[in-house]
């Protein structure tokens, strides 16, 4: 299994999106792809939380000195939880000894099915 790339364009920089495997098999095509980028997009679920695939890649991340960005994906879903999701995603971080820098990640909550997000999930729009 090897990473996927696709790049946007947004304010006349190109930013390119790499999607890695999330499993420990496929360490090294994560280590590989890593080394290459300024940041990381960590994708959690608003019911599910932190799986254990995410504690092995975002400690692959805080080698690397990576800051995160977290975003808390189907917020829509029946009994999400993105308080309890977030509390266990800093506690993941805290225990995966991020540095202070990295522990000050923002945090964008979306329902990609309705195609809305924002920083409160109490109050996101389509954009």
């Amino acid at each position: 299994i090897f990473s996927k790339n696709t790049a946007i364009i947004w304010n006349g920089y190109r930013i390119n999106i790499i999607d890695t495997p999330g499993h420990s098999d496929f360490g090294g095509e994560v280590e590989r792809i890593l080394s290459m980028v300024d940041a990381a997009v960590l994708i959690v679920d608003a019911l599910e939380g932190p799986m254990p695939q995410t504690r092995f890649v975002t400690q692959k991340a805080f080698l690397n000195n990576l800051k995160i960005i977290l975003v808390i994906n189907k917020i829509d879903r029946p009994g999400a939880r993105p308080d309890w999701v977030l509390n266990k995603t800093f506690d993941l971080f805290v225990n995966l000894k991020a540095n202070d820098d990295q522990l000050d990640f923002p945090v964008i909550y979306t329902s990609a099915i309705n195609g809305i997000s924002g920083i409160d999930y109490k109050n996101m729009k389509k954009d």
